[in-house]
């Protein structure tokens, strides 16, 4: 194996829990009178607002705000909470982004140990921002190739994405490993084009049906060093 691709959202930033977890996490932490469900339903309408809303330049604690400030806005609308629960923005968007400072620690370590060894590259479902925020994360330096769907134009699961990527990284796919905490958009699209894939199953989205696609799985990225030096 020569090349790795990662998925940054889930993945890289939260250890293979999905987003809409860490948001339940923080209303629960946060004692907002809000049911899972709402929050799902909240959490999509967040996603397909702020696609055009976010900037290239939006840091992390930007896109955090926006993402929790439409979720209120939805369940202000649907009559599920008090429209005061506004004002608490900002401290629910610090509570997340200290949790991804905490993981980020570990992707890092794990990234700088990776780097000698492999030509790294990044997929995501993002919102035109992602070289933005890895550089503030500094995790940048890493990848030599970054692929934004919003900035491609291609979403995963389509195929396109990930080639895309090993174009940039000039790779085969029989000699990459693609790690995702998606099944559907990572691990799937992954294999069909010929990948070896590592599914990071934590805290996910939804239970697929069946999980054929996926090579290996591991419950935390810190899982990945002894996966790999056992495939060498």
């Amino acid at each position: 194996m020569k090349t790795i691709l990662f998925d940054f959202g889930g993945t890289l930033d939260t250890d293979g829990t999905h987003w809409s977890e860490l948001f339940w996490e923080t209303y629960v932490h946060f004692h907002i009178p809000v049911t899972k469900e709402n929050l799902r339903q909240a959490f999509i309408y967040s996603e397909r607002k702020i696609v055009n809303i976010i900037k290239p330049e939006f840091n992390l604690k930007q896109t955090l705000e926006k993402q929790l400030f439409y979720q209120l806005e939805y369940l202000q609308n649907k009559f599920f909470l008090p429209s005061y629960f506004s004002f608490i923005v900002y401290e629910l968007s610090e509570y997340c982004y200290r949790h991804v400072i905490t993981t980020i620690i570990k992707s890092k370590e794990l990234l700088e140990n990776l780097k000698p060894q492999y030509s790294l590259g990044i997929i995501s479902n993002y919102y035109g921002n992602l070289e933005t925020v890895l550089q503030e994360l500094s995790l940048k330096k890493y990848f030599s190739s970054v692929i934004d769907s919003a900035k491609l134009g291609v979403r995963k699961p389509n195929e396109q994405i990930f080639k895309t990527a090993l174009n940039d990284l000039a790779a085969d796919p029989k000699e990459t490993i693609m790690i995702g905490d998606s099944y559907e958009n990572d691990i799937i699209p992954a294999k069909a084009i010929g990948c070896f894939t590592v599914w990071v199953q934590n805290k996910g989205w939804n239970a697929p049906p069946d999980n054929d696609s996926a090579d290996y799985k591991i419950d935390s990225i810190t899982k990945l060093p002894e996966l790999l030096e056992s495939l060498n």
